[in-house]
C-alpha cells in the first residue's frame, strides 16, 4: 500500500483543520450551522460516489444524477445499498475508477453474524475515526495529549482496528510518536495479561470491548490491577447491561459510558456525560430509522440505515447492513451539543431469538443473562458461549470453560444453573434449557442461532 497522503501538504492542512476545528463541531455549530455543514458534506459524498462503479451503476439504474441531490432532504431519492451490493462489486468496484486498491487500507467487519464484509478506507477515514473517538474523550474532560489513554481493540489480522491503527496510523513513525501516551492492547489476549499491562501503564482512561471490561472487573475485584484508577471507562462492541455497568464502575471506582460505532462507518454516537442519552456524531454520519418501509417515530425501534459524510475509500451511503435495531429520540437536549439523539440501541437484528408471546429478543435483552456470571458469580471461567434455539420450547446453551480456572471459584454446575435460570426468567417456566460444555464454538457462524420457523409466527414487537 502506498501511503503518500502525509507527503501532501494539502492533506496535512486538512488534517490540521479537522483537529483544530472538526473535533468541536457539535459544540461550535448551532443546529442551523450544523445542517448546512451536513448538506455540504452530503453533496460532496454523493458526487464522489458517482465515481465509484457500484454507486454509479445503482444510481444510473435509479435514474439519479448528481445535480438531483441538493441536500439531505433529497436522500430518499437514492437507493438503499446492501452488503450483497458491496460483495458483488468488491474489490475494484467499490472504489473510484481512477484509484487502485493498493492506495487504500482494507478493513473487515467482525463477522459476528457469520458473514464478514471487507471495504476500503483512506488515511482521512482513519484519522477522522480517531478524532471521533478523541471527541468523546474530550467531552468527558480528558486531554489526549496530557492524559494517558488505554485502548483495548480487536487486533486480529483482518479487523478494522488492525487496519486503522497498525496498517494506518502506525505506518508513520512520527505519527506513532505523537500517540506515545496511548496504550494499545488486544482484546483477544487473556484478561490476566491485559490487566497486567494496564497496571503497568496506569491509564487515566480505558476504552474497550464490553466482555473484556467485565472480565477485567472480575480480576480487579479479586485483587489484581491495584494501580489501575481510571477517571473514565468507555465500553464498545456490545451492549452494556446496566447491572454489569454498575459492577465495572464499582470494581474500578469510576464512571462507565458507551461508545457506538461500526467498521463500515466509524464512530456513530456516544453517551452524554450529563444525561446518558446517545449523541449522534451528526457531522460525521446521517442516520435513518425504518420499520416495515416507513420512518419510525421518536423512541420507536427501527432498522438503522447509515450514511457516512466523510472519507475517500468505499463510500457508505444509505447502507442497511449494520443490522442494528435502534430507536431515535426526537427531542432537544440542553447539554450544549448540537445534532440528533438515540434513545436506545437494541442490538443486531440478525442475532435474535423468539418468545411464545411474539416478542423478539435481541442482544440488549439477552446480554443480561450472560453477564450475571461476571457480576453475580464473579467468575471469568466461561470464555465463550453459543446459544441455539431449536424451537419455542427448547434452547441449548454451549459453554467453553477456561481450563486454568476450572477448579477456581463457582462450580460448572453453579454456572449452568445461573444460565438456566436466566433463560427461564426471560422465556417462561415452560421452556427447556439444555446446558452443555464444549471445547470450542465455531466463529464461522453467529453465536446466537434460532431455528424457529417464523412463517406462521406473529411478531408483536421487541422485548
Amino acid at each position: 500500500m502506498t501511503m503518500n497522503s502525509f507527503h501532501n501538504p494539502f492533506f496535512l492542512l486538512k488534517v490540521l483543520k479537522s483537529y483544530l476545528l472538526d473535533i468541536d463541531n457539535l459544540r461550535r455549530f448551532d443546529e442551523e450551522q450544523l445542517q448546512r455543514y451536513r448538506d455540504k458534506r452530503f453533496r460532496k459524498m454523493v458526487q464522489y460516489a458517482f465515481t465509484v462503479p457500484m454507486y454509479h451503476d445503482l444510481y444510473k439504474k435509479a435514474g439519479i444524477h448528481p445535480e438531483d441531490i441538493k441536500d439531505l432532504k433529497d436522500i430518499d431519492k437514492l437507493p438503499i445499498v446492501s452488503k450483497e451490493d458491496i460483495k458483488q462489486y468488491f474489490p475494484d468496484g467499490v472504489i473510484p475508477q481512477s484509484k487502485h486498491k493498493d492506495q487504500f487500507v482494507k478493513v473487515s467487519t467482525s463477522g459476528t453474524t457469520g458473514k464478514s464484509l471487507a471495504i476500503y478506507v483512506d488515511m482521512y477515514d482513519i484519522i477522522m475515526g480517531l478524532f471521533g473517538y478523541l471527541r468523546t474523550v474530550k467531552e468527558y474532560g480528558l486531554n489526549w495529549r496530557k492524559h494517558k489513554l488505554s485502548i483495548i481493540g480487536d487486533f486480529a489480522p483482518h479487523t478494522a482496528e488492525t487496519g486503522y491503527v497498525m496498517k494506518g496510523l502506525f505506518q508513520k513513525a512520527w505519527f506513532q510518536s505523537m500517540l506515545d501516551n496511548i496504550q494499545w492492547l488486544d482484546t483477544n489476549d487473556k484478561p490476566e495479561r491485559v490487566i497486567e499491562e494496564l497496571d503497568r501503564f496506569q491509564p487515566d482512561f480505558i476504552g474497550g470491548y464490553t466482555g473484556m471490561l467485565g472480565h477485567l472487573a472480575v480480576l480487579k475485584e479479586n485483587g489484581f490491577g491495584k494501580k489501575i484508577t481510571p477517571l473514565y471507562i468507555a465500553s464498545t462492541g456490545a451492549l452494556l447491561d446496566p447491572y454489569l455497568k454498575r459492577f465495572i464502575e464499582s470494581a474500578f471506582h469510576t464512571h462507565v459510558f458507551e461508545v457506538y460505532g461500526a467498521t463500515e462507518t466509524g464512530p456513530i454516537a456516544f453517551q452524554c456525560k450529563e444525561r446518558g442519552k446517545y449523541h449522534i456524531m451528526s457531522d460525521l454520519v446521517h442516520l435513518e430509522f425504518f420499520e416495515d418501509g416507513r420512518p419510525v417515530s421518536s423512541k420507536e425501534p427501527g432498522h438503522l440505515i447509515v450514511t457516512k459524510l466523510y472519507g475517500g475509500g468505499t463510500p457508505i451511503i444509505r447502507y442497511d447492513a449494520i443490522n442494528d435495531v435502534v430507536s431515535p429520540l426526537y427531542e432537544k437536549h440542553d447539554c450544549g451539543l448540537s445534532g440528533s439523539l438515540i434513545e436506545k440501541i437494541y442490538g443486531r437484528d440478525s442475532i435474535r431469538l423468539y418468545r411464545k408471546d411474539g416478542k423478539i429478543l435481541l442482544a440488549a435483552s439477552l446480554t443480561g443473562i450472560f453477564t450475571k456470571l461476571l457480576y453475580e458469580l464473579k467468575t471469568s471461567k466461561v470464555r465463550d458461549i453459543k446459544v441455539i434455539q431449536h424451537s419455542l420450547d427448547n434452547i441449548e446453551v454451549q459453554a467453553v470453560i477456561d481450563e486454568q480456572l476450572r477448579d477456581k471459584g463457582p462450580s460448572i454446575e453453579e454456572i449452568f444453573s445461573v444460565l438456566k435460570k436466566g433463560f427461564i426468567d426471560m422465556f417462561g417456566s415452560e421452556i427447556e434449557v439444555i446446558t452443555k460444555e464444549v471445547k470450542e464454538v465455531s466463529r464461522k457462524e453467529p453465536r446466537i442461532i434460532s431455528k424457529v420457523d417464523i412463517s406462521d409466527f406473529k411478531i408483536s414487537g421487541y422485548a
